[in-house]
């Protein structure tokens, strides 16, 4: 009886040659992986090795070579080491290569925050090293996982962390913190995109996104051809500078745009819905816009700018008064509660933002705000001193905060009621101060705390939320001391 050893074995080593799957021209595949492929050649989705199309098909410290259309190493970096051990005394490896220690930035203790700008603690060298973001999460430390579309190395969250690693209007998904899952997560006219990011198309993140030769414009998300690099202020318009690192050329001084003057609700540039391109944010610059909206008009304001640079952003949408409706980073949304105009605030941390702005309108289901309002953010906190019931709302992109006193020696029970689950969950969170204590998304959420956790102060803090920025639901909050 013949073996059938060498038949099994080759179920598990990659090494034994594949005569099962084929191409669709019929011939036997030969990979799988980039890594399968030599000379620099990729792993087509075909099942063959072929010469790359762009540097996104390449290892993520390498790049589709313009000329061979060949993966081959970025600058600065190779394959001599692959850990100090390997190199000579008083050598350490940098990005693959064998560098004096004058060549070097060390991070002893592994972390990336001992490191210049633009690098990346390698913990296994204790090596700074250019931040090329990543392809796969053994790129990235172990308290990070790789977001495949942007790029870029992010923290690990939960759901139980989500709270406080993710920024704000974010959500854990996959242990990804990402702004949508879905395109039902987005507002009007917008799409969820690879990242996780809404957005109003398919866009780029660097140049690995791009076909060779062109490459990403990250501000809009388009790929362009290369600017030719500039090595000094000569090589620019009379109006620009070279900026050497980057090698682009960028305005000698930040350019108000066309819309200015609107720094105050008072000179609002008048928008309607549609795309206003090539803006600019100076220091300490803030550029408002004002609309008119009917009632249960549903606004989205989407920034188009360097994804980045999206926690150096802030967009405000305000009535009349300039009371703050609805805020986020580079995505915005509001459901009008009664017909009037309506203001727009963009600003950023930045010194010079160049920016793209699209409004969004679609009609919505008008929500109206509660009595306790404004109650939208920790400051302004609605103070409770008893046992008690609240009526509120939460409307899109809405939260609810209050203040809890509880007494010497008590613990403290909140739960929602008289609410419709079917018209989207509500989550109730409890807060110590900073510390997230307990937090509930069932269709009658309850949260607890005990007189210990507490902390024997008194004043612990609610919120009241929806599962998704697009929630409306009514809610009675009640406030009990056990």
């Amino acid at each position: 009886m013949k073996s059938l050893l060498p038949a099994v074995a080759c179920v598990f080593l990659a090494a034994c040659p594949n005569t099962q799957q084929t191409t669709d021209g019929g011939r036997p595949k030969e990979c799988t992986t980039r890594e399968q492929c030599a000379g620099g050649k990729v792993c087509v989705p075909d099942g063959y090795c072929a010469s790359c199309s762009s540097s996104g098909q390449c290892r993520v410290n390498e790049q589709c070579d313009e000329t061979t259309t060949l993966c081959r190493y970025r600058d600065g970096w190779g394959n001599t080491c692959s850990g100090n051990e390997t190199c000579q005394a008083g050598s350490w490896c940098k990005q693959g290569l064998c560098k004096a220690r004058s060549e070097v930035s060390l991070c002893p203790s592994g972390m990336s925050s001992e490191c210049p700008q633009g690098n990346r603690c390698n913990s296994v060298t204790t090596v700074c090293e250019e931040d090329l973001g990543c392809s796969e999460n053994t790129d990235c430390s172990a308290q990070e996982v790789c977001n495949v579309g942007s790029h870029q190395c992010v923290p690990r969250c939960t759901t139980e962390t989500q709270g406080t690693v993710c920024a704000g209007g974010e959500k854990c998904v996959a242990e990804h913190c990402v702004q949508c899952d879905s395109d039902a997560d987005c507002g009007v006219g917008l799409k969820c995109d690879t990242a996780g990011r809404c957005t109003t198309g398919d866009r780029c993140y660097n140049d690995r996104d791009c076909m060779i030769p062109l490459a990403c414009f990250v501000q809009t998300g388009a790929c362009l051809p290369k600017s030719p690099p500039c090595a000094s202020n000569d090589n620019c318009p009379v109006n620009q500078r070279c900026d050497v690192p980057s090698g682009r050329c960028i305005p000698a001084t930040c350019q108000p745009d066309r819309c200015e003057p609107d720094n105050e609700i008072a000179t609002a540039f008048a928008v309607t819905t549609g795309t206003y391109r090539d803006l600019t944010l100076c220091p300490n610059d803030v550029d408002y816009y004002g609309l008119n909206l009917a009632r249960g008009d549903q606004l989205g304001v989407n920034i188009d700018a360097d994804p980045f640079s999206e926690n150096s952003f802030r967009t405000v949408i305000k009535d009349p008064s300039g009371r703050v409706l609805a805020s986020g980073k580079l995505l915005v949304s509001y459901v009008a509660a009664q017909a009037q105009k309506y203001y727009v605030s963009i600003s950023s941390t930045d010194p010079f933002q160049p920016y793209d702005v699209a409004f969004l309108m679609s009609r919505g289901t008008p929500c109206d705000d509660d009595a306790l309002e404004p109650n939208d953010f920790e400051n302004q906190a609605t103070g409770v001193n008893s046992a008690t019931q609240l009526e509120g709302a939460i409307c899109p992109q809405d939260s609810d905060w209050f203040k809890v006193t509880v007494p010497a020696a008590k613990g403290l029970k909140l739960s929602l009621a008289n609410y419709d689950s079917g018209r989207g969950l509500l989550r109730l969170c409890l807060f110590d101060d900073t510390t997230q204590l307990s937090c509930s998304d069932d269709p009658q959420p309850v949260v607890t705390a005990t007189s210990t956790q507490v902390g024997g102060h008194g004043n612990v803090l609610v919120r009241v939320v929806g599962s998704t920025d697009r929630v409306a639901n009514g809610y009675t909050l009640k406030v009990e001391f056990q």
